[in-house]
C-alpha cells in the first residue's frame, strides 16, 4: 500500500494530468472495435415540440443504453451490425420501441416523439450513484429523486435544505431562518458536512468550516431542476466528505426553460422575497440571467445575562456577552449562465453568480456566531460531451463586517477562495457490458483569518485519481467495482474503496449489496483554531480554543442490503438495511485538563481542544414508499430506525449520533389535470440527546410538524404558490443552542411570459 501511495503522489502533480488522461484514452480505444455502427437523434415532446433530457434510450436485450443530454440529443456508439430494438422511455411520457438496422461504419439517425402519460416509477433515472444516467432500480446505491416539478410545487419559502425534509432517512434539524443541518444514518452536528453537497458539481461548502451556508445560493429553488440524495459512504467516486453521502443538485439548463419569469411573495416574519429571471435561445447560444433577494425576522434572540428561551442550555458555557443584531436577515443575488451547443452534441457552460447575505446566526461549537455582512462570488466553467466531463469552478467569502461571536463578543474575519479543476472521461466497450469511469481532481485553497480565527494564512491543495468499473455480468446481474486515491497539505493520503452487486430478477425490482468506505478530514476550525474567551468580570478563569494540527481523517466502512421495487407502476419501494463501522472521531471541542497563566491578565486560561478518539458501530434501516392512487393522488409514507454502540471513547468525549432513534414521514399530494396542486406532509421526531461542542448535555424534545403547500394557477401566465411551514404553530426546537420554532408562512405569485 505505501509503495502505491508513493507512486500516486508521484503521477498526482499537475504536469502529469495530460500524460495520465492520453494513457487512459489510448487505453481505452484499445478495446473498442472498428467494425460497429452508432445511433444518434433527438428527443422531443410531440404536442410542445420541447426538447426531453434525462430520456432513457435502450437497445433491448442488451445492456447497451445511454440518455439524452440538456439539448434532447442521444448518441450510442461502437453497436455491433444487426437488427435492434430501441426501446425509448421516460417519466410522464408513454414508452416506445422501434427496429433499426446498424451498418457497420455508419451513424442511423432516429428521432422519437413522445406523448405525456402518468409517471412510470421504473423509468425514473439518476446520475449520481454511477456518474451515468440509469434507471433508479438499477442504480448501486440508495437514492431519492426530487424532480422540477415537486421542487416548483414547494419553492415559495426559498429553503432549499426544506425540499429534503420528508425524504426516506433524512435528519434536517434548523436552527435559524436559513441555517439547516442535513445528514442521513447518524452523528449529524452543529455546522454538519457529512453529506457533500453539489450544486452541478460545485461543492457549496465553506473553506474555514466546510458546512453549507444556505442562504448564499443565487440559484433560484424554481431554476433547480432535480435533487438527488444518496445515501451510505461515497469517497470512492466523490472523495472528501461524502462520509454518509451525498446530495446532488442540477439546475436546469436554459435552453430547457426559456422566457421570463417574475416572483413576488411574502407572509410571516415579515417575510419577503422578489426575483427576476430572463432566459432565451441564440442560435447554437442559450443564456440565463436572474436578479432577486429576500428577507425575513430573525428567529434568534438574545442570550446575554442567561436569558435563556428554553431549559437545558448550560449558564457557563452558553451565556452570551452581547446582544445579537435584530435586523431582518437579508440576502440579494444574481446570477448568469450562458450554454453553447456544438453540433456534434456537447456542450460548453459560462456561469457565474453572486449573493450578498446578512445577519443571519450560525450555531457552531463555540457558540453562536452573527454573519453581519458578507460575499459570496463564485463562477463555473463546464465542457460535458463525448465522453468527457471538464469542470472547473470557482467560489469565494469574504467578510463585508466582521463576524461577531456573541458568546465572546470577538470579531471573526473568514476570507477565502476556493479553486478546483476535474476531468472526467467515460465509455462502453466489450459489447458494452463493460463501462469505465476515469478521473481526477485538483483543488487550491486560499484563506485568511486575520488572525481572529487562525494565527497563520493557509495556501492548501488537495488531489485526487478515481476510477470506477461496472460490468454486466448477466442482462440481469452487474458488478461495480471503484476506488479513489486522495492526497493533501491536510491529511495524510487516503484510498477509498467500493464495490456493489446489483441482481434484477424481474423487471423494476432490484436488490443490491454494497461495501463502501469514506473519510471526512478535520476543517481548518478543528486543525488550526486560536481563539482566546475574554473572562467574565470577576473571574479568575476563561478558557483558550484552540486547534490541533495532528488529527487524522474519521473513517466510515459501510456495508448495505438494498431493495427498490415497482409494483403495478403505482407503487414504488425501498427497503435499505445497513451496519456502519466509523473510527477515528474527531470529537467535540472539549477541556484538555492543561491550562497557563497570563501574569499580565493575572488570569488561568484553560485549553480547549479537539481529539482523535472513539470507534462506533451503528445499524439500522430506512423504507419508503410511494403509492400513485391515480394520476392526481400520491401518498407517499417513509421509517428509519437507528441504532449504535459505543466501542471505544476518549475520556472526556461524548459518542452521541444527534440522532432520534425513529423517524415518521408521511404525506399526500393532489395534482389537479389542469396543473393546480395541493400537498400535506407530517414529520414525527420523538426525543433524543444531543451534545455538539459547548452545547450538551440535554435532549432535543418530540415535536410534530405539519407542512401545507398548493399552486393555482389563475391564468396560463399567472400563478399563486403558498407554502406552510409548521401550519399548527409548534413551538420547538431542532438543535441545542438553536433557535425556537414557529409557523412561516409564504404566499406567492409567479408570472411567466
Amino acid at each position: 500500500m505505501k509503495i502505491l501511495e508513493k507512486i500516486l503522489s508521484r503521477l498526482i502533480s499537475v504536469k502529469y494530468f495530460k500524460v495520465i488522461f492520453l494513457l487512459i484514452i489510448l487505453f481505452s480505444q484499445f478495446f473498442i472495435s472498428a467494425q460497429t455502427g452508432s445511433i444518434t437523434g433527438k428527443i422531443t415532446d410531440a404536442e410542445t415540440g420541447e426538447e426531453l433530457f434525462f430520456v432513457n434510450i435502450l437497445l433491448n436485450n442488451t445492456t447497451i443504453g445511454t440518455a439524452s443530454n440538456e439539448e434532447g440529443n442521444y448518441r450510442i456508439d461502437n453497436i455491433y451490425p444487426g437488427e435492434y430494438e430501441v426501446l425509448v422511455s421516460t417519466v410522464g411520457y408513454h414508452s416506445q420501441n422501434r427496429i433499426i438496422n446498424i451498418i457497420e461504419g455508419r451513424t442511423t439517425l432516429q428521432d422519437f416523439l413522445l406523448t405525456k402519460e402518468a409517471v412510470e416509477f421504473g423509468e425514473v433515472l439518476v446520475y449520481g450513484a454511477s456518474l451515468k444516467r440509469e434507471r433508479i432500480t438499477e442504480a448501486p446505491s440508495s437514492i431519492t429523486v426530487i424532480g422540477a416539478e415537486e421542487i416548483r410545487r414547494n419553492s415559495g419559502h426559498s429553503q432549499l435544505a426544506r425540499l429534503l425534509e420528508n425524504s426516506t432517512g433524512v435528519d434536517i434539524t434548523q436552527s435559524g431562518l436559513f441555517d439547516f443541518n442535513i445528514n442521513v444514518r447518524g452523528f449529524n452536528s452543529s455546522l454538519n458536512r457529512r453529506l457533500l453537497i453539489l450544486l452541478d458539481g460545485r461543492d457549496l461548502g465553506t473553506a474555514f468550516l466546510g458546512a453549507t451556508e444556505w442562504n448564499a445560493l443565487s440559484t433560484p429553488l424554481e431554476d433547480l431542476g432535480r435533487i438527488e440524495l444518496i445515501r451510505g459512504p461515497g469517497s470512492a467516486l466523490y472523495g472528501a466528505n461524502a462520509y454518509n453521502g451525498v446530495i446532488n443538485i442540477s439546475s436546469i439548463p436554459p435552453k430547457q426553460n426559456p422566457g421570463t419569469r417574475i416572483t413576488l411573495g411574502g407572509g410571516e416574519n415579515n417575510s419577503i422575497r422578489g426575483d427576476i429571471k430572463n432566459s432565451g435561445i441564440l442560435g447554437n447560444w442559450s443564456y440565463r440571467i436572474n436578479l432577486g433577494g429576500y428577507q425575513g425576522e430573525t428567529l434568534a434572540k438574545s442570550r446575554k445575562n442567561k436569558n435563556f428561551e428554553y431549559p437545558g442550555l448550560d449558564p457557563n458555557l452558553n451565556n452570551e456577552k452581547i446582544d445579537l443584531n435584530t435586523d431582518p436577515i437579508r440576502s440579494i443575488y444574481g446570477s448568469g449562465r450562458l450554454d453553447y451547443e456544438f453540433d456534434d452534441s456537447g456542450i460548453f457552460t459560462f456561469e457565474g453568480g453572486y449573493t450578498q447575505v446578512e445577519n443571519e446566526i450560525i450555531v457552531t461549537g463555540i457558540g453562536r456566531v452573527q454573519v453581519q455582512k458578507a460575499s459570496r462570488p463564485w463562477g463555473r466553467i463546464n465542457y460535458n460531451g463525448h465522453g468527457f466531463n471538464v469542470l472547473f469552478w470557482s467560489n469565494g467569502r469574504f467578510n463585508i463586517k466582521p463576524e461577531k461571536s456573541l458568546a465572546t463578543g470577538l470579531n471573526l474575519i473568514q476570507d477565502a477562495f476556493i479553486n478546483h479543476g476535474e476531468v472526467q472521461y467515460s465509455f462502453y466497450t466489450l459489447e458494452q457490458k463493460l463501462f469505465l469511469v476515469f478521473g481526477v481532481s485538483h483543488r487550491m485553497v486560499n484563506i485568511d483569518t486575520q488572525e481572529t480565527l487562525m494565527l497563520e494564512k493557509r495556501n492548501d491543495n488537495t488531489s485526487g485519481i478515481f476510477s470506477q468499473v461496472e460490468y454486466a455480468i448477466t442482462k440481469d446481474l452487474k458488478a461495480v467495482l471503484a476506488a479513489r486515491w486522495d492526497r493533501s497539505t491536510l491529511h495524510n493520503n487516503r484510498i477509498s474503496p467500493k464495490a456493489a452487486i446489483v441482481w434484477n430478477p424481474f423487471t423494476n425490482q432490484s436488490f443490491r449489496v454494497t461495501y463502501n468506505q469514506a473519510f471526512q478530514p478535520a476543517n481548518y476550525s478543528e486543525q488550526f483554531l486560536n481563539v482566546r474567551r475574554p473572562p467574565d468580570p470577576g473571574a479568575a478563569s476563561s478558557a483558550h480554543y484552540i486547534g490541533n494540527p495532528n488529527l487524522v481523517p474519521e473513517e466510515i466502512t459501510g456495508y448495505e442490503l438494498g431493495y427498490k421495487g415497482v409494483f403495478s407502476n403505482q407503487l414504488f419501494m425501498i427497503l435499505d438495511i445497513y451496519f456502519n463501522r466509523l473510527k477515528n472521531f474527531i470529537t467535540d471541542l472539549g477541556p484538555t485538563g492543561r491550562n497557563y497563566r497570563d501574569t499580565i491578565e493575572q488570569i488561568t486560561y484553560n485549553y480547549w481542544s479537539y481529539n482523535n478518539a472513539g470507534k462506533v458501530d451503528e445499524y439500522g434501516f430506512d423504507f419508503g414508499a410511494n403509492f400513485y392512487i391515480s394520476e392526481s393522488w400520491i401518498i407517499n409514507s417513509n421509517f428509519s430506525l437507528f441504532k449504535f454502540d459505543v466501542i471505544e471513547k476518549g475520556s472526556n468525549d461524548i459518542l452521541l449520533p444527534n440522532t432520534p432513534e425513529f423517524k415518521i414521514n408521511g404525506g399526500v399530494t393532489y395534482i389537479h389535470p389542469a396543473g393546480h396542486s395541493a400537498e400535506i406532509n407530517v414529520k414525527y421526531i420523538p426525543t433524543y440527546p444531543w451534545a455538539a461542542g459547548i452545547f450538551r448535555d440535554s435532549n432535543i424534545p418530540e415535536y410534530t410538524v405539519v407542512n401545507i403547500s398548493g399552486t393555482y394557477l389563475l391564468t396560463k401566465y399567472i400563478s399563486l404558490n403558498l407554502n406552510v411551514y409548521n401550519i399548527f404553530d409548534n413551538m420547538h426546537y431542532e438543535i441545542l443552542g438553536g433557535s425556537l420554532l414557529r409557523r412561516r408562512a409564504i404566499l406567492s405569485a409567479i408570472v411567466t411570459i
